[in-house]
């Protein structure tokens, strides 16, 4: 609550909130209390406000606090290092959240946005593409997962979902199994690593993918 007393914060003591997730809507409260001080608010976030990816919401003020919540429990000064100078891979940000008791999804999250390889996190339900989040590098390729679409047969995220095994490692696969068609930017014949992961406890897949290899014909670094 945000008004022109002593500011109260309450955050749900539910056992189907987990650490990670409670810690976040904690930091989410302290980013309003930070930056929204004296709008004379009275604030209720629901669990569609409070959201450890980007562009979780469509309240601006929101957004701010989720920004701020991200920052604030994984900075730069102690993430920025080790995620420019290390490869992309879930085995870092496992470690790092494992560190800094954050989501998985909201450190992978953050790896995107600080790291300097094009690489790109995306978050799939029920075999569709819902959501991405690419580094500044993978947004200058001009490739887009196909967001509300399904990803190809021949990728780890479709194998996970229809039930079968899959490596915990990087492979090799299609691009166009991913991306939204796009002549311009990458032929049928170019190929993107990809690492997923199972999340089933929300029937979800989260997916980093890195384009380590140019795209297209014509394409430079």
């Amino acid at each position: 609550m945000l008004g022109h007393g002593k500011p109260i914060v309450t955050v749900s003591s539910s056992p189907s909130i987990n650490s990670e997730r409670r810690r976040f809507g904690i930091a989410h409260e302290l980013g309003h209390l930070e930056m929204h001080r004296g709008h004379a608010l009275l604030l209720s976030c629901t669990r569609e406000d409070i959201q450890d990816k980007p562009d979780g919401s469509t309240i601006e003020i929101e957004k701010e606090a989720n920004d701020y919540a991200s920052a604030f429990l994984m900075p730069a000064r102690f993430v920025g290092k080790p995620f420019t100078d290390n490869a992309p891979s879930f085995d870092l940000i496992a470690e790092w959240a494992s560190i800094l008791q954050t989501s998985l999804t909201a450190t992978a999250f953050r790896f995107v946005a600080l790291t300097s390889e094009p690489v790109a996190v995306v978050y799939s339900h029920d075999g569709i593409i819902r959501y991405f989040q690419g580094s500044a590098e993978f947004r200058e390729l001009g490739v887009f997962p196909d967001v509300r679409n399904r990803m190809g047969t021949d990728t780890d995220a479709s194998r996970i979902f229809r039930g079968l095994t899959t490596k915990n490692q990087w492979h090799e696969t299609r691009a166009s199994a991913w991306f939204r068609e796009n002549k311009a930017a990458f032929d049928d014949s170019d190929v993107v690593k990809e690492w997923s992961i199972s999340m089933p406890s929300y029937a979800a897949v989260l997916s980093l993918l890195w384009v380590e290899e140019p795209l297209g014909e014509d394409s430079t670094w």
